[in-house]
């Protein structure tokens, strides 16, 4: 299968190389960067050489994708990945959206936190990318809209127990998260100086993935269901952990808790319910979750918590997870690659 990599260089279009080099039937021939144009991937990522697919190495990158795809994936920042998009929706071709340009349901939401749409008319056919919940839907669609990688690490957390109504409808996410997340180019506070032996949250109740995560946990839940969430920027390369506080409903109990995340992952091949907390390095360079639940039976307060790599699940692996899944491929291909550790 032909792919399109749209945006190659940032940190997520390298991590969907890095899958897609080890993919039995995705074949990258077109890949697009900005101020990179013109040079050939290796000149830019020269890892890529050491790659399962060392002739990646001497695609050049363009600024446009040109030619026939069966996949296009697009790394590129909100508002630009809709508009790049729209001619390859219109046309058929399945596409992954990496962006959040269609995560939200709502447009007046979408507007409230990133702006005016720039493909609206293609908004209705979009799928959230949640694999383990939105499975069958994403079979039917052509055009998925990947979770953002808070988004997601908090909803594994959290879908089980709200879905099974053990909890009350309002939940507090706390989610620590690597560099990594702030991309490639990131401005001068994400420095080595500025980070380094430093914890500090940022955009606090004010996170684009705020919306995100309440509009998929009321989805689970069947009623609306408050987010209060708070990010943490913490001195590691990449990672993601969550850690979740819901309000047990009376009545419930530790063995409740543990058979409803357990009828909801046990099947799953990347989410992995364990009985300790989970720890991010589990994860690194992978698509797995690991997921954990403590039952604070004094307080009636359920502690979920979840640990995923922010560039894997939580961007470019669980891209090709989806891309899989519409496709009607394995849907672990591609993604076999064990946690590097330590």
């Amino acid at each position: 299968m032909r792919v399109g990599l749209l945006n190659a260089t940032g940190y997520t279009g390298a991590e969907v190389i890095r899958f897609a080099s080890g993919h039995p039937e995705f074949v990258l021939v077109g890949v697009t960067a900005r101020s990179q144009a013109g040079q050939t991937l290796g000149a830019v990522l020269p890892w890529v050489r050491a790659s399962p697919r060392p002739a990646y190495a001497d695609l050049v990158l363009t600024p446009e994708l040109n030619g026939s795809f069966d996949l296009i994936v697009s790394c590129l920042p909100h508002e630009v990945s809709a508009e790049k998009l729209a001619p390859f929706i219109a046309s058929g071709v399945p596409a992954v959206d990496v962006s959040p340009d269609f995560r939200l349901q709502d447009l007046a939401e979408h507007r409230r936190w990133y702006g005016e749409h720039h493909a609206p008319q293609h908004r209705g056919a979009a799928e959230y990318g949640l694999t383990e919940t939105h499975r069958a839907a994403l079979r039917h669609t052509k055009l998925v809209a990947n979770p953002g990688c808070h988004a997601i690490t908090a909803e594994l957390a959290l879908v089980p127990a709200l879905a099974a109504g053990l909890v009350a409808p309002n939940v507090i996410v706390d989610s620590k998260t690597g560099v990594s997340g702030a991309g490639r180019s990131a401005a001068l506070e994400f420095g080595f100086s500025e980070v380094n032996e430093n914890a500090r949250p940022y955009k606090v109740a004010a996170h684009r993935h705020g919306p995100e995560i309440a509009q998929e946990l009321t989805r689970a839940a069947g009623r609306r269901v408050e987010v209060t969430f708070v990010p943490t920027l913490v001195p590691m390369s990449r990672g993601i952990l969550t850690t979740a506080y819901a309000t047990l409903r009376d009545g419930v109990t530790p063995a409740a808790v543990a058979h409803a995340y357990h009828e909801t992952y046990d099947g799953e091949q990347f989410v992995h319910v364990v009985d300790e907390p989970p720890q991010t390095k589990w994860t690194t360079g992978t698509n797995h979750c690991f997921v954990s639940c403590v039952v604070d039976e004094a307080n009636r307060v359920l502690v979920a918590m979840a640990a995923t790599d922010n560039l894997g699940k939580g961007a470019a692996g669980g891209a090709l997870q989806n891309a899989n899944v519409m496709l009607g491929l394995d849907e672990s291909a591609g993604l076999g690659v064990p946690p590097s550790y330590p």
